[in-house]
């Protein structure tokens, strides 16, 4: 347990406290649940997880079309036509791939998912098996784990949890990184060895999780993203050229491009996603002048 331990957080920055607590339950045989916004590593964590384990992840992004023929599996209609209803002739939907593979079943979005399909988890997460209809009884293979994972903060097009449902879950929170993390994942992740543009990139996406005008932040992703964009598009530059934008235009477009998409605006604010990025683009460079 020690040596697995160790090799999850060696490919995983910080997390370590995280990282135990999802190792501990999921060896114990415990199906997980993990609460937190978007880039907080949930999808990092668990793949390091499968990798060290030697375990599959299989993923499913939760919604409204993820039907439960669709999440358990259906029988060729052809093939029923010419020649019944056999065994050959049914085709495995990830959640059945995964109990015959012993896989973890990893789900995004899992408060998407319709009523009547979420109902399918409960017997399989009490009983072990599942009983398909003219297919017969599938039982779990030891290691067959299910994750369910979503943002809390969504409000739309999503469903509520029934409490049967939630209380055969362990449950995880997951917030954002400390910034000498996140200064470490956008360095790893870019390449970059400009420390200042990095701390800035970085800044920009924290700055952005405690604006009054905000619901939702960005994640560390628009901090790699900012950073990316404006050295590559320093790069595609001629050396000399009047028509060459500033340093502080590109800087100022790649905020842009890298953060407007991944801010939520709370619905009575009078800013655009564009006016506050340039916000506070000017004051943490105000700020580093001083």
């Amino acid at each position: 347990m020690t040596d697995l331990l160790e090799k999850v957080c060696g490919r995983v920055v910080g997390r370590r406290r995280e990282i135990l607590m999802i190792v501990a339950a999921l060896e114990a045989g415990k199906h997980l649940f993990l609460e937190g916004p978007p880039g907080t590593s949930k999808s990092t964590i668990l793949q390091a997880v499968g990798e060290c384990t030697g375990r599959p992840v299989r993923l499913v992004t939760g919604n409204s079309d993820l039907t439960t023929a669709k999440l358990v599996g259906y029988f060729d209609p052809a093939e029923v036509l010419s020649h019944g209803y056999r065994q050959e002739f049914f085709h495995d939907g990830p959640l059945l791939e995964a109990m015959r593979e012993g896989m973890y079943l990893y789900i995004e979005e899992f408060n998407r998912l319709p009523d009547e399909t979420t109902n399918v988890f409960v017997t399989v997460m009490s009983e072990g098996k599942l009983t398909v209809p003219r297919l017969g009884e599938v039982a779990a293979a030891d290691g067959f784990r299910i994750i369910a994972a979503l943002n809390p903060l969504d409000d739309i097009g999503i469903n509520r949890i029934s409490r049967a449902l939630k209380d055969r879950f362990t449950s995880l929170r997951l917030d954002y990184q400390p910034r000498e993390e996140e200064l470490e994942i956008v360095r790893l992740r870019t390449g970059c060895e400009d420390g200042e543009l990095v701390a800035l990139a970085v800044d920009i996406a924290r700055e952005t999780r405690r604006h009054p005008d905000l619901k939702l932040g960005a994640s560390v992703r628009g901090s790699i993203d900012m950073v990316d964009i404006y050295n590559r598009s320093r790069g595609l530059l001629p050396r000399e050229g009047s028509a060459n934008p500033s340093d502080g235009e590109l800087l100022r477009q790649a905020a842009q491009m890298a953060f407007r998409n991944r801010i939520w605006l709370y619905e009575t604010g009078e800013k655009r996603e564009e006016e506050i990025i340039d916000e506070i683009l000017a004051r943490l460079q105000r700020q580093k002048k001083k």
